[in-house]
């Protein structure tokens, strides 16, 4: 009987969904600002963070989606930081496109780290579209 009451009780409380948490990572604080300006502070919980030794200590943290506008020598060190954290393996990493050279050194790179480029606009609105999907099914939060 006293399971039933609480079970009652508790299906009429409502949570309200969380945020979609984001990992900014760059390697200009100008870029990061650029990068972060596209979003609302009040719909995300956004973290930034300009060095690997900063992605060290912010991938302690769950994460939803990381996005990437680092030089292509920071590239590798970087997602193989983001994929080597217990709580970021599987998380959406967008990459931006711009940044990718011709550099050999970066050819199937991505596929490996299961990173996809795209452009700053496409980061702005797949993260949006993950932001609300969010709203409308918490459950699924999937970007890619």
């Amino acid at each position: 009987m006293l399971a039933s009451a609480v079970n009652s009780a508790l299906q009429s409380v409502s949570f309200p969904p969380s945020k979609p948490r984001l990992l900014l990572v760059s390697d200009s604080y100008d870029r990061l600002r650029t990068l972060e300006a596209g979003f609302n502070h009040n719909e995300f919980d956004i973290t930034t963070v300009c060095s690997l030794e900063e992605l060290t200590v912010a991938c302690c943290d769950c994460h939803d989606l990381a996005a990437l506008d680092v030089s292509p020598a920071q590239i590798e060190p970087m997602l193989r930081q983001i994929r080597t954290s217990a709580t970021h393996t599987t998380i959406p990493v967008l990459v931006e496109a711009t940044r990718l050279t011709n550099d050999l050194t970066l050819a199937g790179l991505l596929p490996v780290y299961r990173a996809m480029p795209c452009s700053h606009t496409e980061m702005l609105a797949l993260m949006q579209r993950a932001h609300e999907a969010s709203n409308e099914n918490p459950v699924s939060r999937r970007v890619l």
